[in-house]
């Protein structure tokens, strides 16, 4: 009874969609999860976006069955910022943003026909793999933010794993400041993410950092890419929600000056 017992929990795993967090490009959850017919998809040369509250509870499970989710525009995610414009079948994306409290969402839906796993563990050359990259300043102050908490540019790696400089000139992970799953269609890839915003005197030696609580009309500095790489062990291509990044599109994992903006409505 016991080996069956194991052999039901283990074809109800198979079965389950959208409750696990995947690893890996290889272990990415293949799902149906009603995704959104609406493909009207704005582009803000600027960066300047706005997210409302959510309106319910949203469950970080790499599905946008969330019923909130439906009333967030989609935001495009296909200015090249590194590389030339790949062609649709190759590469597009967009993203949908929302906030409550406690966290900043997103849900980012990428067409990739190639998706390359971080390299190595994800520490060693974090930046040539696929990966979602996050760009957050939390009172958008702006300035220097290579080895300091200023500000955050989140690598989101194929695995799930949150990848930033450290005061120490190291590649850290800060897993515990987002939440995410990764799931796909065929070749579309959903990100849903959930991330806490932390202020400029974030402490990477104390566990017991606060996240900012999240208001109405609040203004956060902002920007959001993609890494794609399509096997070459580099990214062909590096995919921006706004026109310009700073010099040569690539200066926003230092300078926080260049990146966007979202604000918060209800």
């Amino acid at each position: 009874m016991k080996v069956n017992y194991v052999l039901i929990l283990f074809a109800f795993s198979i079965l389950t969609n959208c409750n696990q967090r995947s690893k890996a490009p290889d272990e990415s959850i293949e799902v149906i999860c009603n995704p959104s017919t609406d493909h009207f998809v704005q582009s803000i040369p600027s960066g300047a976006f706005t997210a409302h509250l959510a309106s319910t509870h949203i469950v970080i499970d790499g599905c946008i069955n969330d019923s909130t989710w439906a009333n967030a525009d989609w935001y495009g995610l296909n200015y090249a910022w590194m590389g030339v414009s790949p062609d649709t079948t190759d590469y597009s994306g967009r993203f949908k943003v929302l906030w409550d409290a406690n966290f900043l969402y997103l849900f980012v839906e990428v067409v990739d026909d190639s998706l390359q796993a971080t390299l190595t563990d994800g520490i060693e050359n974090y930046w040539k793999g696929d990966y979602v990259e996050v760009f957050l300043d939390e009172d958008q102050s702006g300035g220097d933010h290579k080895f300091n908490h200023q500000a955050f540019a989140y690598h989101v790696s194929t695995e799930g794993h949150a990848i930033d400089k450290n005061t120490k000139e190291e590649t850290e992970f800060f897993d515990d400041h987002v939440n995410v799953v990764r799931t796909r269609e065929g070749n579309k890839h959903f990100w849903e993410i959930a991330i806490k915003i932390f202020d400029s005197q974030f402490d990477e030696n104390n566990p017991n950092n606060t996240p900012v609580t999240l208001t109405s009309l609040k203004k956060i500095g902002f920007s959001l890419a993609y890494g794609d790489n399509d096997g070459n062990q580099s990214r062909e291509n590096f995919m921006g929600s706004k026109q310009t990044h700073g010099v040569n599109n690539d200066e926003g994992y230092v300078n926080a000056d260049v990146f966007g903006s979202i604000l918060l409505v209800e």
